[in-house]
């Protein structure tokens, strides 16, 4: 038993060590994407297995990479090299995950509110809980509560929504924060929002006090949303639930929607309803000296209009962006069956943040969160 817990402890200890080497990857990363072109051919790629995923950050879109370790005659962990090789079919001793995703791929949540958006603000919020199943009837009491609950007053904006004197006549009572959320997990205190334990986070029955044949499953909204980023959507990074979030996507079919990653990651490359830019770069990646990642991004919001037909300049301006420097990073350590997981966001920058809790790492990166599991 003794020497189970201690090979427990030694795994711990060597997991949390990856999650530091996890990070120290994503940082390679995030410098080698200000390094490569694009251009960059399968030759290249056969040397240096790091240019594939620094394209793709370069890019806006998510990576993920993986790196494996093995130990050697001495029960050291290794990197996995062309000198420290399993045999086949070996399993890794130990493994990195590293996932890097643009945070502009979600709604800033902060950002939701009129002061950030206007008036678009109650479009955006109509979208995003009429995909989630939300009556409209009750999506008022959700939306205004939201608003009182991050504006800086203490007056309602509507009947529907609620103060401090709402919150002080709960069990327990709270006040009305007043202010930015600091986590996406606030939600869940707003009125409406707590409902049947925040069922409108996680997913699940909205009403299940009414009869079987009555009730309404909701999609949780929770993972649509961010509180870092300018509060534009990435085009380029965000997943499928986000992007039938945006208003100017908004169809019976969700057509815009798979038009759009169609696009992007050259899925369409060989139909006739590609765009143009699609089919010439799917004609141009092959041959000696070609490109060894095919490049189907969109480069700004003017080659986005020009390849998605039925968007409009405005709503673009308003909705859409290619630009990031605030990423999420998902670090996970494996040393047997030990697993460390990390949740971190960082941006990228001189290390000048307005996030008093922010801190920065040897590069030029700064942590303005970082949350281990438990």
């Amino acid at each position: 038993m003794e020497g189970k817990a201690a090979t427990y402890v030694r795994n711990r200890h060597q997991a949390n060590a990856l999650l530091e080497s996890g990070l120290v990857l994503a940082e390679m990363l995030m410098e080698r994407q200000e390094d490569v072109s694009g251009e960059e051919t399968e030759e290249d790629v056969a040397k240096d297995r790091w240019i594939e995923p620094a394209i793709r950050l370069k890019r806006g879109q998510r990576v993920e990479v993986s790196q494996r370790l093995y130990r050697d005659e001495l029960g050291k962990l290794q990197f996995e090299t062309a000198n420290v090789l399993a045999g086949e079919g070996e399993e890794p001793d130990a493994e990195i995950f590293i996932t890097i995703e643009p945070e502009p791929a979600r709604w800033n949540l902060n950002k939701l509110a009129r002061a950030g958006f206007g008036d678009q603000a109650d479009l955006i919020w109509n979208r995003i809980l009429t995909v989630a199943g939300v009556p409209e009837e009750e999506q008022s009491e959700l939306v205004d509560s939201f608003y009182d609950w991050v504006d800086d007053d203490s007056v309602t904006v509507s009947a529907d929504g609620a103060e401090s004197d709402y919150y002080e006549a709960l069990t327990p009572p709270y006040t009305c924060k007043n202010g930015p959320l600091d986590t996406v997990g606030e939600l869940v205190y707003i009125r409406g929002f707590n409902r049947n334990n925040g069922v409108i986070l996680k997913g699940g029955i909205w009403n299940p006090e009414e009869s079987e044949n009555r009730q309404i499953s909701v999609s949780g909204i929770e993972n649509l949303f961010s509180l870092y980023g300018s509060g534009k959507i990435n085009v380029n990074a965000a997943p499928r639930e986000v992007l039938l979030t945006v208003p100017c996507f908004e169809d019976v079919d969700g057509l815009i929607v798979d038009t759009i990653i169609e696009e992007r990651e050259g899925l369409n490359a060989d139909s006739p309803t590609a765009s143009a830019k699609a089919r010439q770069n799917a004609r141009g990646t092959s041959g000696f000296g070609a490109p060894a990642v095919e490049d189907y991004h969109f480069a700004d919001i003017s080659d986005f209009l020009a390849r998605i037909p039925g968007i409009s300049q405005e709503d673009a301006n308003i909705y859409l962006t290619v630009d990031c420097d605030v990423y999420k990073l998902e670090l996970e350590g494996r040393v047997g069956r030990v697993r460390r997981k990390v949740t971190a966001v960082v941006q990228k920058g001189s290390g000048d943040s307005k996030t008093s809790s922010a801190t920065s790492t040897q590069s030029n990166l700064v942590i303005l969160r970082w949350q281990e599991e438990t």
